[in-house]
């Protein structure tokens, strides 16, 4: 299922749109410090591919929608930053190897019909000491659940979509050659858009972090080449 550009970026104006992207980029960067070149693969409307370039790295956003990568290069004219975005297939990245610093990967690989291809293909194209940082929803929680059931009775962007578990994500990394895995989760609160309940979101998330840290509905793991 395609979604115009300007209607997946709404999600960012919701309340709960806009409290999820602070806790997950939050997650992301607290593992990963942008530094050099790095490539945004799936990048889609350019949301972290401007995070990466505020942060002081040198961002090159892929995406294999024209539509999304349009409408990114808008948004980066808007904004007054220059990163650079293409078009591409994560399957078989458009770039020589040893090229990147730093790869980034939030929320694509559940649309990929072959991850570890893209796994491998990020291999190829970071430096040797290179970082991969790579966020998914988990497919053990709460909202991967509500995700899938939307699914079976209408169709949704998630419909065919393939979650992951932490361990799941590990063994790709691994058995693809990167090292000194970190890992860590956020979003360990129920998915309720709503303005009293996101009020006190912090004591489900404190609760989550204490007990369950690398359980919550969006993964994060980073790795070295």
């Amino acid at each position: 299922m395609w979604i115009p550009p300007d209607k997946y970026d709404a999600w960012y104006q919701t309340h709960l749109g806009s409290l999820c992207d602070k806790l997950e980029k939050d997650a992301i960067f607290s593992l990963f410090k942008p530094k050099g070149l790095v490539l945004d693969i799936g990048c889609g409307t350019g949301n972290y591919t401007y995070e990466v370039q505020k942060r002081g790295g040198k961002a090159v956003g892929m995406d294999t929608d024209f539509d999304m990568v349009l409408f990114a290069k808008n948004k980066a004219t808007i904004k007054g930053v220059k990163p650079l975005f293409i078009v591409g297939n994560a399957q078989a990245l458009p770039f020589k190897d040893n090229l990147f610093d730093g790869i980034l990967e939030v929320t694509a690989l559940c649309f990929i019909r072959h991850p570890e291809t893209v796994i491998k293909e990020a291999h190829r194209v970071l430096k040797s000491d290179g970082t991969i940082v790579i966020g998914e929803l988990n497919r053990l929680s709460y909202w991967a659940f509500l995700r899938r059931a939307k699914g079976w009775f209408k169709e949704t962007v998630y419909k065919h979509a393939r979650f992951f578990s932490i361990s799941t994500l590990t063994e790709m990394l691994h058995e693809t050659g990167f090292k000194d895995l970190q890992r860590s989760s956020c979003l360990h609160f129920p998915p309720i858009d709503s303005k009293w309940f996101l009020k006190i979101y912090k004591i489900f998330e404190k609760a989550g972090r204490t007990v369950f840290p690398k359980d919550g509905a969006f993964l994060v793991i980073t790795g070295r080449k």
